[in-house]
């Protein structure tokens, strides 16, 4: 987040989540704030708050929140490029966590995106 050079998440709250940064540098006009906790404390801690709805990015993160049984949508975007290495996106799970295909949309650049809702 610190190479934007203007912030495109406007007023919209920012969670990041870390266990290696003391403090969060966030640039000019970011609503930002650092947690170091669990899944479950961030979205109990949300909650409290009145936010019941959040999205998730990056590897290790997605993970926790599917090993805690937090995510119900999901939105996979694929781009057209292989990268070499990298962290697995879903990481390996206790058991097959089952979700039904809601749409696919693709576009005029390649990527393509999924959305899909867990059963049960």
């Amino acid at each position: 987040m610190l190479g934007f050079e203007k912030w495109p998440y406007g007023a919209k709250p920012v969670i990041v989540l870390s266990t290696t940064l003391s403090e969060l540098n966030a640039p000019d006009g970011a609503v930002c704030e650092l947690f170091s906790c669990s899944p479950s404390e961030v979205m109990s801690r949300l909650a409290g708050r009145g936010i019941n709805h959040i999205y998730v990015d990056g590897g290790v993160r997605i993970q926790g929140f599917l090993r805690a049984g937090l995510i119900q949508r999901m939105t996979i975007t694929r781009i057209p490029v292989l990268l070499g290495t990298g962290i697995s996106l879903f990481g390996p799970v206790l058991h097959d966590i089952r979700f039904r295909h809601m749409w696919t949309k693709s576009y005029r650049s390649g990527m393509v995106q999924s959305e899909y809702a867990l059963i049960g």
